[in-house]
């Protein structure tokens, strides 16, 4: 083999193995950055959820931070998707299967409006009522803080 050749693979070699290094590199960046917008996601959800117990059981202070919180975080998995890093398909089991359908919309804003309404359903469904008949305002405030207890909801965003 001429020695030009010989430098020609050489090279072609470098080059094979530098992808390759790259590639291995990548997929544990991608696998942190998939774990990083999916807890932003997952923090939002819980979040939003928190906020509507705490405010249930008459908890406003604590309603007020973890809806900021939530409305934050919501914003940054937004912003996160919209860059184009991370497309929602590769989210699949990180966030809330329930945000990832509400996403659309003219605006951040619009969705994260979306996804509160739907935290909002969520966390009440069992706080409203159960066995079929509605239960006492006493009772919902009781139930929703329990609730609000159970979930450490005091926990989100500390």
């Amino acid at each position: 083999m001429s020695t030009m050749r010989r430098s020609r693979v050489l090279r072609s070699l470098r080059s094979i193995a530098f992808a390759v290094l790259a590639l291995l590199l990548a997929a544990p960046a991608q696998a942190e950055d998939r774990q990083r917008v999916g807890l932003m996601a997952q923090s939002a959800w819980s979040a939003f959820q928190c906020s509507v117990l705490a405010e249930k059981s008459k908890n406003m202070a604590q309603q007020k931070r973890l809806f900021e919180f939530g409305y934050a975080q919501g914003l940054k998995f937004i912003a996160a998707l919209e860059a184009g890093t991370m497309r929602r398909e590769e989210l699949a089991g990180a966030a809330p299967a329930s945000m990832l359908l509400l996403l659309e919309g003219p605006t951040a804003d619009f969705a994260l409006g979306r996804i509160f309404e739907a935290a909002l359903r969520s966390a009440l469904e069992d706080v409203f009522a159960s066995a079929a008949s509605y239960e006492s305002a006493a009772l919902q405030e009781s139930i929703a803080s329990q609730e609000f207890r159970k979930r450490n909801c005091n926990l989100i965003g500390r």
